[in-house]
């Protein structure tokens, strides 16, 4: 069969491009975006959150007057693409126009209109193996602009409730004497929340409702995260740069929590983008099959659901 590829139209997410190979299936929308809405097994739901009841629509005052009044922000749900550090009203782009798509050998390119306002150009790769359950996200920012950008290229993923994050600490510092870990949180974050397991190898975050959000970074030498539920675990790939400023006091990966999903974003370095430069950054996500983790796990059982993963 190989890699099937077709556009689609789709009850709840409009025109999309659709792609399986023998193991796993996903959908790109078109009409907005680009947004990876659905990932799953061939047999299995989406583990990916979707925003079915516009329930996430940003429009402040100050975004209205940078980009209009009559435009909206919406998350839509699933992957996207943003500007890092997280800034209002630059992060917040309105992507609700249509997606030109390409096909490419192993999978297909998405390019949304240039962002008028922000002189950016956003583009996504993704690709994908016929006999391998997991995908490949080539993520692009040119910088359109006649002057430098100072910026990092956030990959955002949102999942569906009630599962389990596993996050890494950093460990094999052979200088006992300096730090090799750091923790960021946001001013509505508490070390408190309830959800949130800060262990010596391991942190846990549970998607559960509350009215709390909480927002924290680490800075993910490791370059992995997990999210575990409904008895399949997607392991989130990506290359942390040794020696490299990373946003947010130095983070690489942060998680965002409110009632609905969890949010893990993979983030590059920051780097000063010329007129015209391109900064490209990398993801894999990987489905797997494994019993979901449990929160309140002890180090050892978590230590060993993560040497199930293979690593």
């Amino acid at each position: 069969m190989g890699i099937e590829r077709r556009e689609v139209l789709d009850e709840e997410f409009g025109r999309c491009i659709y792609m399986e190979n023998h193991f796993i299936h996903l959908m790109v929308s078109i009409d907005y975006g680009p947004r990876i809405v659905s990932l799953g097994f061939l047999d299995g739901e989406n583990l990916f959150y979707h925003d079915e009841e516009g329930r996430h629509v940003h429009a402040n005052d100050e975004w209205k007057a940078y980009y209009g009044e009559e435009r909206r922000f919406h998350l839509y749900g699933g992957h996207r693409l943003a500007v890092a550090p997280d800034r209002m009203p630059q992060s917040y782009y309105p992507d609700t126009e249509p997606v030109v798509y390409t096909p490419l050998t192993g999978g297909m390119r998405f390019t949304p209109p240039k962002q008028r306002e922000n002189d950016l150009q956003f583009s996504l790769d993704v690709m994908m193996g016929e006999d391998a359950s997991d995908l490949m996200l080539v993520q692009y920012m040119k910088n359109c602009s006649h002057e430098e950008k100072r910026l990092s290229l956030s990959g955002c993923t949102m999942f569906a409730p009630g599962g389990v994050a596993i996050l890494p600490q950093n460990r094999g510092r052979e200088e006992k004497h300096l730090p090799n870990r750091n923790v960021t949180m946001w001013p509505f974050s508490s070390f408190r929340d309830e959800r949130l397991s800060l262990g010596d190898r391991y942190i846990l975050v549970q998607q559960a409702e509350s009215d709390r959000l909480l927002k924290f970074g680490i800075n993910d030498v490791l370059g992995w995260a997990a999210y575990s539920n409904r008895g399949v675990t997607v392991l989130k790939r990506f290359v942390h740069t040794q020696g490299q400023v990373y946003p947010d006091f130095g983070s690489s990966l942060e998680m965002y929590l409110c009632s609905d999903y969890a949010e893990l974003r993979s983030l590059s370095p920051l780097v000063t983008l010329a007129p015209g430069e391109t900064l490209r950054h990398v993801e894999n996500l990987a489905l797997m099959r494994v019993p979901d983790l449990k929160f309140g796990a002890s180090e050892e059982q978590v230590e060993a659901f993560v040497y199930n993963l293979k690593l």
